[in-house]
């Protein structure tokens, strides 16, 4: 089979390249094996071509790629439930999806939805689940609240912008450049800011009359972090849910005097479906979510999708030979929403 390798560290141009593979034999216990169709990709694969994504760090070479959409044609025994069925889920231990073959959790197996075509819902698990999970049960959003989204015009931002609006909130959005924040406004945005010729917390002060959000949503940290603590209101929540501005940013340490000055929460997310059984797991100060949580936000995230209240934002589709230019836009920012890769487009339905 043909897969997508990281074969040294590097810019995604210099670190990948199109390799022949084995065909994948049968799957592990509790594993599946999927025929990839679609795959959606994301900053931690740029991370992991560089070498400096501490939660991820597979021995070269590699095989990138973290979220996907296609059928299952392999399963564990107990698991036969899932054969043929068109699922989205992470590749094993977070990388693999970029093959004609990966292997899957079943703790992170789930339906893809009838509504969504194969890039749609491979653009969908990631961005979604994880902002389910920051908003509702992190932050506890609610009705009436007011959301300010940090690069809302991003895979995750995109997904948490239309979320927020479902939810019934006055959601603010920062974006780089007039397109994106057209984009904002276009997904429901009650303000749109520049951030790049604006000063985005004069903006939400001038916006909120002085009192700041209920919620900020950083999918940026570094620089964007101790400037948004300024315009938290009090009793706020800070939400800790990317770190697009690089990943020197979620390792660096912040002052703490400023959050007790300003009478807010910190709040932390990261999506993983996982026995948190698994040895080790909580050494390395990891606290994943059970999967009967997962099942609850799946079932929430289709039910809005067929009440047209979210979509996933599909940018790009690339071929499966584009790989590393897909990569390179990424990394460049010069991407809306999600870069979808479709290995065998249209093949499932």
């Amino acid at each position: 089979m043909q897969a997508w390798q990281v074969v040294r560290h590097g810019p995604p141009a210099q670190a990948l390249e199109m390799v022949e593979l084995p065909a994948l034999g049968e799957p592990g216990p509790g594993l599946v094996r999927v025929r990839v169709a679609a795959v959606s990709l994301n900053f931690n694969d740029v991370d992991m071509c560089h070498g400096r994504y501490p939660t991820i760090q597979p021995a070269l070479p590699f095989t990138l790629g973290m979220d996907l959409c296609g059928v299952v044609d392999g399963v564990a025994p107990g698991l036969e439930a899932w054969l043929g069925r068109r699922v989205v889920s992470t590749g094993l231990g977070g990388f693999g999806g970029l093959a004609e073959q990966a292997y899957a959790p079943a703790d992170s197996l789930f339906d893809a939805p009838p509504a969504l075509d194969d890039a749609e819902s491979a653009a969908f698990f990631i961005p979604f689940h994880t902002m389910h999970l920051a908003l509702f049960r992190r932050a506890k959003l609610a009705a009436g609240e007011t959301l300010l989204v940090h690069s809302g015009a991003g895979g995750l931002g995109s997904a948490a912008l239309q979320l927020g609006v479902a939810a019934g909130a006055r959601v603010l959005a920062t974006a780089g450049g007039p397109q994106k924040v057209a984009f904002c406004l276009q997904l429901g945005a009650d303000v749109a800011i520049d951030y790049r010729k604006d000063d985005f917390v004069a903006r939400v002060l001038e916006a909120t009359g002085g009192r700041g959000v209920d919620v900020v949503c950083d999918l940026v940290g570094g620089p964007v972090a101790i400037p948004s603590w300024r315009c938290v209101a009090h009793e706020g929540r800070y939400l800790v849910a990317g770190f697009s501005s690089g990943i020197e940013a979620g390792e660096a340490g912040l002052p703490m005097r400023p959050v007790a000055k300003g009478n807010f929460s910190l709040v932390g997310v990261m999506l993983a479906y996982l026995d948190a059984s698994i040895p080790g797991l909580r050494d390395a100060g990891f606290s994943p979510w059970p999967r009967e949580v997962g099942e609850a936000v799946h079932a929430d995230l289709v039910r809005l999708l067929g009440e047209g209240r979210i979509r996933p934002v599909v940018g790009r589709r690339a071929s499966f030979d584009a790989v590393p230019e897909a990569y390179a836009d990424l990394e460049a920012r010069r991407t809306l929403g999600r870069t979808v890769i479709e290995i065998a487009p249209d093949r499932v339905e």
